[in-house]
């Protein structure tokens, strides 16, 4: 079995987990967004969608692999109109084919801000506590950037070699301004987002096996 015939086996799967998603959530490819989702029903989503798309953005960096474009053709990227419960159109961004950068805190200029409670100055006269009070979470959240990534996901997966087209037209628009590889390089170091060890779910094992493909592809060639 070569390369190309196991990208398209495991990009059909991704579609088929990503169709599973969006029956889960009741959401139909191109329609409305939902109105509401449970804490809960988001947080199982979200362990599925991270690592759909990390796998995906693999499978299209596979296929831009030796593609040629022009470096100066402008193109904006596509959007998709989908409809909101009161009827105007709403625009969903394109998806994603670059890693999120790992956060280095030794290499940060500015130190990200400490989430959750923090302490508080006060006098000994005052009766105030140390810490705030968490702030209560409601048991539902809305649920319109989720739907926007879902709907991003399935379109892109609708049209593979359309993205590794668009991929290869912004590494060579970043190559040619000049700027440095990070900004080009597909991948970030390490692992990818919404990897696990531990492979619990189909979505696991398709991530798994086109990071190592996307891996083996991208280490330079060995000299003779």
């Amino acid at each position: 079995m070569n390369d190309e015939t196991i990208i398209e086996y495991q990009l059909a799967a991704l579609i088929r987990v990503v169709a599973s998603v969006f029956a889960f959530v009741g959401l139909v490819p191109g329609g409305p967004v939902v109105s509401v989702l449970s804490v809960e029903v988001r947080r199982r989503v979200l362990r599925i969608v991270q690592p759909a798309e990390s796998a995906l953005r693999r499978a299209i960096y596979l296929r831009a692999r030796g593609l040629i474009v022009a470096a100066g053709l402008k193109r904006s990227p596509p959007t998709y109109p989908i409809p909101k419960g009161n009827g105007s159109p709403d625009h969903i961004p394109a998806f994603v084919l670059f890693d999120p950068r790992k956060w280095f805190h030794e290499l940060a200029k500015k130190s990200r801000p400490l989430r959750g409670p923090g302490p508080r100055i006060s006098g000994f006269d005052e009766e105030r506590p140390v810490f705030d009070p968490p702030k209560a979470h409601s048991s539902e959240v809305k649920p319109e950037n989720l739907c926007k990534r879902l709907q991003a996901l399935h379109k892109a997966l609708g049209d593979v070699p359309a993205q590794a087209k668009r991929l290869a037209r912004l590494q060579a628009k970043r190559r040619a301004a000049g700027e440095p590889q990070r900004r080009t390089r597909v991948l970030r170091p390490g692992l990818p987002p919404g990897y696990r060890t531990r492979q619990t779910d189909q979505v696991d094992e398709i991530l798994h096996d086109l990071h190592l493909m996307a891996l083996r592809e991208s280490r330079p060639p060995e000299r003779a």
